[in-house]
């Protein structure tokens, strides 16, 4: 195995169900805690440890973005964003204009405040507001207030292309499902000047318990961050008879290679066929990769079968092997990885025994 490092954060994909919610490109930390809790066996003289039995599994993940987002908010609070959302309107600089003395007409339709429909405003060169109210007319009622005159205003209105979610007293955060991809690089010496990045780590959390805490601090001197943590929820795949539960998948992917680059041998499984005349048996071969790394099953499309010696059977490119004779004899079949000469091509030898 090549000398790898991984290195920076990583880009992070949410999905609420089906639907993509967030493509977090700005992270500045992504961490990935495992734990698990454990008990000592002990027993006999001494009191000496026997084994361990281990429980309480955990995959915790934290996230934090450097730019916010109000999905992040609404995914911790349990919540989906709405269209349409209350807007405060603030005069420009030089103020809104009185067309009618006592009134200005307000550009939009003003919301009540606490029950009331009511806005604020001054002159520009005032300091303290006064409250004024609003009129059936949506207009802003300004006492003495003539033509002409330039005031600075306030007031609330619901704005149809604003994006708002509604902060519960009591809410369950979301269960997302978060995939988080890792860069790799080399670490092999020709290439540690210049560190290359030549692979991926894939992590996919399919079911993501957000914590329901979120912290949004706001200095005059820093931008707040936004940050999703929580913890793996164990699922099942259906796929396996027990149906053992997992948090997730880690993957790593390394750019342009093949699975028959990391293949050190290869096995038959039914290296040993005996057959009668005119019998049939698929060859069922197995990739054995170097490493830590369980062998595998592969279609026999990947490999090249050779009859070597013998003449009592046959055997075709898709690995099915016929007993052709009706005398008994040994045939030696080669099975190879096709196109990579580096592996050791594995044995089939078939007894065919006369009918």
């Amino acid at each position: 195995m090549a000398n790898q490092f991984i290195a920076g954060v990583g880009r992070a994909l949410l999905f609420d169900g089906n639907e993509l919610i967030g493509v977090a490109k700005t992270l500045t930390e992504n961490s990935f805690n495992f734990g698990i809790s454990s008990e000592e066996i002990r027993g006999g003289q001494g009191n000496a440890l026997w084994g361990k039995y281990f429980h309480d599994s955990s995959m915790n993940l934290s996230l934090t973005d450097a730019m916010f987002k109000l999905e992040y908010v609404a995914a911790t609070l349990g919540v989906d964003v709405q269209m349409g959302g209350l807007v405060v309107y603030e005069s420009p600089a030089a103020g809104d204009k009185v067309v009618s003395d006592g009134v200005i007409a307000l550009t939009n339709t003003a919301t009540k405040f606490d029950g009331a429909a009511i806005g604020w405003y001054k002159k520009p060169s005032d300091a303290n507001w006064s409250v004024g109210t609003i009129n059936d007319s949506n207009q802003l009622v300004i006492p003495n207030a003539e033509a002409n005159d330039y005031y600075c205003i306030k007031y609330f209105y619901q704005a149809e292309s604003a994006r708002s979610i509604t902060i519960k007293s009591q809410y369950v955060p979301k269960v997302l499902h978060v995939v988080i991809m890792n860069d790799l690089y080399s670490g092999d010496p020709q290439n540690l000047g210049t560190s290359t990045r030549y692979g991926r780590l894939i992590t996919d959390i399919p079911a993501f318990q957000l914590d329901g805490s979120q912290d949004l601090s706001l200095t005059a001197t820093s931008a707040a961050t936004v940050s999703l943590a929580g913890s793996a929820l164990a699922v099942e795949d259906g796929d396996s008879c027990e149906e053992d539960p997992y948090y997730g998948t880690m993957t790593e992917y390394i750019n342009g290679t093949s699975w028959k680059d990391s293949v050190v041998a290869l096995g038959v499984e039914n290296s040993e066929m005996e057959l009668l005349y005119d019998e049939t048996e698929t060859a069922i071969v197995r990739v054995i990769y170097g490493g830590a790394v369980a062998s595998q099953r592969k279609a026999n499309s990947n490999f090249t079968f050779t009859v070597k010696s013998g003449t009592s059977a046959t055997v075709a490119n898709t690995g099915i092997v016929t007993a052709s004779a009706a005398t008994s004899g040994v045939t030696v079949i080669e099975v190879a990885l096709t196109g990579v000469d580096s592996v050791e091509p594995a044995y089939i030898y078939v007894t065919v025994s006369a009918s």
